[in-house]
């Protein structure tokens, strides 16, 4: 059980830690609205958090899919393969949602677009996840 809470743990840091990275990183240069200033860093936290909930969420999609806690150690493309794809089809939601429906936020013209859509925020959770289970799985090496 231990275990499993430190790897839980440890996935959801990297995730947040890489989530904030990418998020400080293409938000002031990428949307239109965001700029340097005392708001930022509480705004990159926020986002940088709900991005982590949500590669948990993929993370344990994939125990139930596998019906394995440690089905990210598998061999082979298929975890790798549906980490990427959720990520992508998590983030085409709420960034479709976010810039079309609610207009919460658009884009800068800098920002390259497949579809309508941001191309950094639609590779970000597939990324971001991918780095995340990537890490887990060389502390679970090192550790063995």
């Amino acid at each position: 059980m231990r275990d499993k809470v430190k790897i839980i743990a440890l996935f959801a840091f990297m995730a947040f830690v890489s989530n904030f990275i990418w998020e400080s990183w293409h938000a002031s240069y990428l949307y239109a609205s965001h700029t340097f200033n005392l708001s930022f860093w509480p705004l990159m936290a926020y986002a940088a958090s709900i991005d982590m909930l949500l590669l948990l969420g993929i993370f344990f999609g994939g125990v139930l899919i596998w019906k394995n806690f440690y089905w990210f150690r598998k061999d082979g493309l298929a975890p790798r393969v549906y980490v990427a794809i959720a990520g992508i089809i998590v983030a085409a939601v709420i960034e479709y949602k976010a810039v079309y429906i609610f207009h919460q936020w658009t884009y800068s013209p800098m920002m390259p677009t497949i579809f309508g859509l941001g191309l950094s925020p639609l590779l970000q959770l597939a990324l971001t996840g991918l780095l995340s289970i990537s890490i887990v799985r060389q502390a679970i090496r090192i550790s063995k």
